[in-house]
């Protein structure tokens, strides 16, 4: 008989407000879309079971953060990043500004916690044509560069484009820094 190991990894979902954090969360962990926009204040919490084939005598929760992103709550942000394992950095793909801010996030994150497995999002994938795209992919390159990731994914919280890819691969991330640390037996 195989023993489970059971794991619980902290996730925190950062970007400026209206970038589709909470949009890109929901979908995963309740598989629903609002098309109204609600500022998250604070921060919500929401919970993942994850299966990876990869790691199939894993039991993995996440423990999902989504951070609000107005400036406003640049100042009741710190303690929310306490714990956690990996970053998510989302911005709009129609807001070039949002896309310009992720190093702020980034910056803003490890003045708490030391540098973590983290992915690049570009969100609302449905609201663009491929020819209308803003950013070029050697910026996204760039930007990849200054946050130490591989992984990108653009995405679509409505349609549910690359939505479960990007919690599944934050999720093999983190438990490659944890076996690289000696952390999982």
């Amino acid at each position: 008989m195989v023993n489970n190991k059971t794991y619980v990894y902290k996730v925190c979902v950062v970007g400026d407000g209206g970038v589709g954090k909470t949009s890109l969360v929901r979908k995963s962990v309740k598989n629903t879309f609002t098309e109204n926009y609600l500022m998250t204040i604070g921060s919500n919490f929401s919970v993942k079971p994850i299966k990876l084939s990869e790691y199939p005598n894993y039991d993995i929760t996440l423990s999902i953060w989504d951070i609000a992103g107005q400036e406003h709550f640049k100042s009741v942000r710190p303690p929310f990043y306490k714990g956690a394992k990996a970053l998510i950095y989302v911005y709009d793909l129609t807001r070039r500004g949002s896309f310009d801010n992720i190093l702020n996030w980034k910056m803003e994150a490890e003045k708490i916690i030391e540098s973590q497995p983290c992915i690049l999002v570009g969100n609302k994938l449905d609201l663009i044509r491929p020819e209308e795209k803003r950013i070029k992919q050697e910026e996204i390159n760039l930007k990849m560069d200054a946050l130490e990731t591989d992984l990108y994914f653009e995405t679509s919280a409505k349609e549910g484009i690359n939505v479960e890819i990007i919690f599944e691969e934050i999720t093999k991330s983190i438990i490659r820094k944890s076996e690289e640390l000696n952390i999982i037996h």
